[in-house]
């Protein structure tokens, strides 16, 4: 999917001759600018209603033309800290003499990719405080496998654009179209301006019919499209292998670029497209690998035949600018939602929508961001009918385009599962804004549960081999806090850490596999109390058979909980280690309440049944001692399996000193 078609160049070409001719005239007036922050004004109390000389209208490409691909011959990938320019306009430009106030491109990063952020502005500008897309750190472990798309409005002021990679990688830049001013003495045009619907409306969803499979294409028709020049869609498609997914006018031949991809099986995927339709309003949606796709309509574009307007003109901003990001005031609650107002900040009132990024990240729980019009849904709503872009694992980060109206109060971003959010605006586009129907929604508060540590400040997503120190860090400090004891923050997933994670998984009833997947994430980031001693009072070390894990009490309270292995309650007829005799016996860990009588400190202290580390012994021959094996299961036989380094602890600590309780249950 990497080389534009001859046939598809010479239409271009043609398509170009008629740009030259109706754009060549050049543009005045001040671009407007936005607040680098939440919150900062930028104009006087009273917003201005008029229209700027520069708002332009949209024109859609015939094809998608390939502006960057820094995988072919003579490109190179951008590294750490790397900015690449395009230039669109002027003798090397792919639209030559054409006035571009802004371009509207695909971008996808392709892997390998370091976890970092992307931001695209115009060249020639000082890099904003923005980003349009993100490789977080669990998606970068798939290497090659990554394909991550995000459609991006970015003005235009010296004829090209910027792109800087945080942490490298390659990136695919096409150009899906771009905005340009009217010629006459007035903005007004009849031709690509922008029709947005009160708020996005669900057109699709094959979860209500089938799946498709790989290499399908299904024809969706667009309701209100006769006669527009482009509709704007937001695709959601959850994957059934890795993939590509295709968006074009029902008809056509495949185009040579993807809008989405989906990166493994269950891996949800969403973008923003503008295409055209054919005449009956139709559009393709081709997917190579097969899975669920969801379409929801944002709006269109005007055809030649609609009346003149300046109603849906565009307003490109001097470049990318931030208007929220919650890092700075805290975590937005599952289900809860921000209102954002635009118009104070951008100082005027006659905005209908803004073209925008929007980002959550740290997310907490897996789920949906959707942004419609403030006050656009009751106080009372907990969820949203549309969705702007999708979460599939805690602590993701993720970007997707909108084209959102808004309302006299701005606009809403709502998250399902509660994360970060941020919102870089790009520009707004002229008319008359929704109503809010609706009051200004409270702030949704994650309570804490008394007396206990409360729900993660800092998500833990899926581990993977391949994930940074900076993840498994977040892991280990999250298992020290709910007091599954590990040998601290120091980014190795070690035995200790794994051992931690299986005793978590155990005392949650989780299948115990020491391996952090995304349900194990979820579980550690919404945990909100220690596990609770079997009593309520005195020291002691309790060993829950049934569980598979011990806990150290001081004063009633769990200090520590320890993966365990206790008796597999199965016969053995074994070699005596120390008399060379047979040894026969049934691998039964003791129930009672019993003390510590003797301890050995050697790392090898040798048993009648073998070696064992540094134990300290509870009645007889059963002892809680050190392992290098703590499987998922019971495997001992009969005494209290722990792993070494919990050992090193229960000595250094003297947890366990002679004569300290031991209260065993099933």
């Amino acid at each position: 999917m990497t080389e534009t078609s001859a046939h598809g160049r010479c239409i271009f070409k043609v398509f170009l001759s008629v740009v030259l001719v109706l754009f060549s005239a050049g543009y005045s007036g001040q671009r407007a600018s936005a607040a680098a922050s939440t919150g900062s004004v930028l104009a006087s109390s009273v917003l201005a209603a008029d229209v700027p000389a520069h708002a332009s209208s949209f024109v859609l490409l015939p094809q998608t033309q390939r502006v960057l691909d820094t995988r072919n011959s003579g490109q190179s990938i951008v590294e750490a800290g790397g900015t690449r320019s395009i230039m669109l306009t002027g003798p090397i430009g792919i639209l030559f003499n054409a006035s571009v106030t802004a371009a509207v491109v695909n971008v996808t990063v392709v892997g390998p990719a370091a976890p970092g952020y992307w931001t695209l502005w115009p060249t020639g500008q000082s890099q904003p405080n923005a980003s349009q897309l993100n490789i977080d750190d669990y998606i970068s472990t798939y290497g090659g496998a990554v394909a991550v798309p995000n459609l991006v409005t970015v003005p235009v002021v010296n004829g090209g654009i910027s792109v800087y990679s945080s942490a490298g990688g390659n990136v695919v830049v096409d150009l899906v179209g771009f905005y340009t001013p009217s010629t006459t003495s007035t903005p007004s045009t009849s031709s690509g301006r922008l029709l947005s619907r009160p708020a996005p409306t669900r057109i699709y969803d094959s979860r209500n019919s089938s799946v498709m499979i790989a290499g399908e294409t299904r024809t969706i028709s667009i309701p209100d499209s006769a006669g527009a020049s482009a509709v704007v869609l937001s695709v959601t498609v959850i994957g059934l292998s890795e993939g590509y997914w295709q968006v074009f006018p029902s008809g056509n031949s495949k185009p040579d670029s993807s809008n989405l991809n989906s990166f493994a099986m269950g891996a949800i995927s969403a973008n923003q497209v503008i295409t055209s339709v054919n005449q009956n309003g139709q559009v393709d949606i081709y997917s190579s690998g097969g899975g669920h796709l969801i379409v929801d309509l944002v709006g269109s574009f005007t055809g030649s035949n609609a009346p003149q307007s300046t109603d849906g003109l565009f307003v490109p901003l001097d470049s990318p600018s931030r208007f929220l990001d919650t890092r700075a005031t805290g975590r937005i609650a599952a289900t809860g939602s921000v209102e954002v107002d635009v118009q104070t900040q951008l100082g005027h009132s006659n905005i209908a929508a803004v073209a925008m990024n929007t980002t959550i990240t740290d997310a907490f729980l897996a789920g949906y961001v959707s942004v419609t019009p403030a006050g656009s849904s009751a106080t009372t709503a907990t969820s949203r009918s549309t969705s702007t872009t999708n979460v599939i694992y805690s602590n993701q980060t993720v970007a997707s385009h909108a084209i959102v109206p808004v309302s006299p109060r701005g606009f809403d971003v709502f998250t399902e599962g509660g994360g970060q959010l941020i919102a870089d605006i790009s520009g707004w586009y002229v008319g008359g804004s929704q109503a809010a129907s609706y009051a200004v929604r409270g702030k949704v508060v994650q309570v804490t549960t008394t007396g206990c540590v409360g729900v993660a400040a800092w998500p833990v997503g899926p581990i993977r081999t391949g994930s940074g120190p900076d993840a498994v860090k977040r892991l280990q400090l999250r298992l020290l806090e709910l007091g599954f004891w590990n040998s601290g923050a120091d980014g190795e997933y070690g035995s200790s850490t794994k051992q931690a994670v299986m005793a978590f998984q155990k005392w949650t009833g989780l299948t115990a596999t020491s391996v952090t997947d995304a349900t194990t994430a979820a579980y550690l980031n919404t945990t909100q109390c220690k596990p609770v001693a079997g009593r309520t009072t005195g020291d002691f070390f309790e060993v829950d058979k049934a569980k598979q894990v011990a806990f150290v009490v001081r004063g009633g309270k769990v200090i520590y909980t320890f993966n365990v292995s206790t008796g597999n309650g199965k016969d053995y007829d074994e070699e005596d280690h120390l008399s060379n005799n047979r040894v026969t016996g049934i691998a039964i860990t003791p129930v009672g309440e019993f003390k510590i009588y003797k301890e050995r400190d050697e790392k090898v202290y040798e048993g009648n049944l073998g070696s064992l580390y540094r134990p300290k012994f509870v009645v007889g021959g059963i002892a809680v001692h050190g392992s290098r094996s703590i499987p998922a299961y019971p495997a001992s036989h009969g005494c209290i399996r722990v792993a070494n380094p919990v050992m090193d602890l229960i000595w250094l600590e003297n947890l366990l000193p002679k004569g300290a309780k031991v209260w065993i249950h099933d």
